[in-house]
């Protein structure tokens, strides 16, 4: 994933400072000069920590393939934690003290090429930050300079080369709407430039951050990464533009022009255009463009890449698939993601409920790594882009295969045939993680940072949903998210009999894969199937970082839906919701006390909101006369809010509702989630109300700004 990814969450709110701090550590290529310390190995250094300097930075020169133990001792205060990186930010190694353990070690970590490394120590995340000391220790085991055991051929992917550009290099991004639209450049050293990395070490700068915000619109936005002039990388540079928000809450598809001029020749232009997100906000556009030996290049037509395709298996797979190279479990095999070559196809022979774990991790020069698992079928039925915060490598741990039969493994990168990024990596089959917890083995569960079950006995079909703090949702239509989640078990799915005897349904995020955030959680009895009398109870649990927070007995009837939320917050904490039946409607809310004095709306007249985990629902009045016909809109104009509407008589009767309205009665917005009361004939004269609220009301867990509209036509 790229870095700037995250950049969507500086319109969110400080929720996930301490998440980004970490994220920025784990791929800066350098820190400010006089925060940087040389460790030598076989002796100690003390130092120390506090809230206003809650990082440090050391360096050490090591041969080729010798190995290294980087450990923390003698802690006082609070936990700490470090991370190892090469000189161009990417993560070796990582490790944090724990409650009761607050010493950290990374133990004989492996280091191929030979030159400068990085230490980053800095306070664990979840964790307060304390006045601390410690004692930082390297200890080096050299190695002979030749190449490690299964390491990739360093010839098959070409290494970026320096070249005199006495112009430098430019990207320019320019659109005509107000927008906000972010650049980022990611260059052949793995560094980026984008609107929270300003500078690398390379010479790169990048200029102001247009419609930033939305605090200030420009009539004509642009933005721009540039590499001053001077000796610059050869090779792949790859591009990201995202769509963050429209500025007047206004969702459309943003044209744009994107040119790119090294050594002052401009060496391609796009005049494309980008549509927001499926919630209407984020989306991105990936292409590259390549800088060759002769200082000439070329820009490559690219296309969208939202979250929603990291489970699309890349153009060519068909073929690549007939000559997949066979790979042997617990046997790391090396390959090279390029251009040409996006990505590379492994197999293996997998036996149902085996549980098998891949990892994936680059080693050069800049490859940001993506994993997919296709089934026997065809079907992806397991990815992963990030294995977690502060890493672009990938790793998928404990999946369960659900047939035997032949598996598919895919090695390639973000953005797949359309991204930028370049370089070898090493490749792990491997059986199950030791920790599996005894209650997953018993079932074959994997494990993870969140996980949510749900039993039964019977053979009805009961759906389980889980929607992620990005608005996405994971159930049996859907079996995996961007944002890792996946669904492992869906018991008595159309109903099938399950294949253990007893119903199970489980979704769960692998470990590393923990989002702050409210998720959303539902249990919906779709049939009866066989069963007479339709009698069901059900258990539903959620365990978060292996913490069960939640434990529900419920006996629905046929057709419900159950829901319920919890919250995590940055520090790891986590705040269980309300939970109920959610087809009672407007009844479930206790809105009478305010409507009473809410705010008084006439026709024409938009107002905005918030709903939020303090705020999950608000009150509008306005006054109405019988036989006159009434349209109210709401819409949601940030983060993921599902909006639901509600009008209330004066004889506070509801006589109208709607969660998900026609797309084409929306008109331009098209969002399914909108919710839209179109031409309602009053019924009776005096003070109606509206209850603007979300899906599921009290109940749910999605969150953002509204806008409301009332019409009387």
């Amino acid at each position: 994933m790229s870095q700037s990814e995250f950049s969507g969450l500086k319109r969110n709110n400080m929720r996930i400072v301490l998440l980004l701090f970490c994220f920025f550590l784990a791929l800066s290529p350098t820190l400010s000069q006089n925060a940087i310390n040389l460790l030598g190995s076989g002796s100690a250094v003390s130092a120390s920590l506090d809230p206003a300097n809650p990082a440090t930075t050391y360096v050490f020169d090591a041969g080729a393939n010798s190995s290294a133990t980087i450990s923390l001792e003698n802690v006082s205060g609070g936990l700490l934690a470090l991370l190892i990186s090469d000189i161009n930010g990417n993560t070796i190694a990582q490790a944090a003290g724990a409650a009761g353990l607050p010493a950290v070690a990374a133990s004989d970590v492996a280091l191929a090429s030979g030159g400068r490394y990085n230490v980053f120590v800095f306070f664990a995340p979840g964790s307060a930050a304390l006045d601390t000391t410690f004692d930082i220790r390297l200890d080096l085991a050299p190695g002979d300079g030749a190449d490690a055991v299964g390491q990739p051929p360093q010839a098959s992917a070409a290494e970026p080369q320096l070249i005199l550009l006495g112009a430098g290099i430019e990207v320019r991004l320019n659109w005509r709407d107000a927008v906000d639209l972010n650049l980022e450049v990611r260059d052949p050293t793995g560094q980026a430039l984008h609107w929270n990395s300003r500078a690398t070490d390379n010479g790169g700068v990048f200029g102001f951050d247009a419609n930033g915000l939305c605090q200030v619109i420009s009539d004509s936005p642009e933005e721009s990464a540039i590499w001053q002039p001077g000796f610059l990388s050869t090779g792949s540079y790859e591009v990201i533009i995202y769509y963050e928000q429209a500025c007047d809450a206004l969702p459309r598809t943003a044209p744009f022009q994107l040119e790119v001029l090294v050594d002052g020749d401009s060496i391609g232009l796009l005049e494309t255009s980008l549509s927001p997100g499926g919630a209407g906000g984020a989306n991105v556009y990936v292409t590259r463009f390549e800088v060759t030996a002769d200082g000439g290049g070329a820009l490559r037509t690219g296309g969208p890449n939202p979250d929603t395709s990291l489970t699309l298996l890349p153009g060519g797979f068909d073929v690549a698939t007939a000559v997949a190279t066979p790979i042997a479990r617990e046997v790391a095999v090396g390959g090279a993601i390029s251009n040409a070559e996006p990505f590379l196809t492994y197999s293996f022979a997998g036996a149902a409920n085996e549980l098998i774990s891949l990892d994936m991790q680059a080693v050069g020069p800049n490859l940001d790594t993506l994993l997919l698992i296709v089934d026997p079928a065809g079907n992806v039925v397991n990815a992963n882009d990030d294995a977690f915060f502060g890493t672009t490598d990938s790793a998928i741990v404990n999946a369960r295969l659900l047939s035997s039969g032949v598996y598919t493994i895919v090695a390639t990168r973000y953005g797949k045939e359309i991204g930028g990024t370049e370089g070898q990596f090493q490749l792990t089959l491997s059986g199950p993680a030791s920790d599996v917890a005894a209650q997953a083995t018993s079932l074959n569960l994997p494990q993870g940072d969140i996980e949510v079950s749900l039993y039964w006995s019977t053979s009805a079909d009961l759906q389980l949903l889980v929607r992620d703090p990005s608005g996405q949702s994971v159930f049996d239509d859907s079996p995996l998210s961007a944002s890792g989640g996946i669904l492992q078990e869906a018991g008595n799915v159309n109903c099938a009999p399950a294949s253990t005897g007893t119903p199970v349904s489980y979704i769960y995020w692998p470990p590393g894969t923990l989002r702050p955030g409210t998720y959303e959680v539902e249990v919906w009895y779709q049939s009866a199937c066989s069963d007479f009398p339709p009698a069901v109870d059900f258990t539903l649990l959620i365990e978060v970082n292996g913490n069960l927070v939640a434990d529900a007995r419920q006996f629905p009837q046929a057709g419900q839906r159950f829901v319920t939320n919890f919250t995590v917050t940055p520090a790891g904490a986590v705040l269980v919701g309300e939970a109920g039946y959610i087809d009672g409607g407007s009844a479930t809310l206790a809105y009478q006390a305010e409507a009473f004095d809410a705010p008084l709306i006439e026709s024409g007249q938009s107002v905005t909101g918030v709903i939020s985990a303090e705020n999950a629902f608000d009150v509008y009045r306005f006054e109405g006369i019988a036989g006159e016909p009434v349209t109210i809109t709401m819409a949601a104009a940030t983060q993921t809010l599902d909006t639901n509407l509600y009008l209330i008589s004066p004889g506070d009767r509801q006589v109208a509702a709607n969660d998900d309205a026609d797309p084409v009665l929306l008109g331009t917005t098209g969002r399914t989630t909108d919710s839209l009361i179109s031409g309602y004939v009053l019924t009776e004269n005096g003070p109606y109300t509206i209850i603007a609220t979300r899906y599921a009301n009290q109940y749910g867990g999605t969150l953002g700004v509204y806008s409301l509209t009332l019409s009387k036509n």
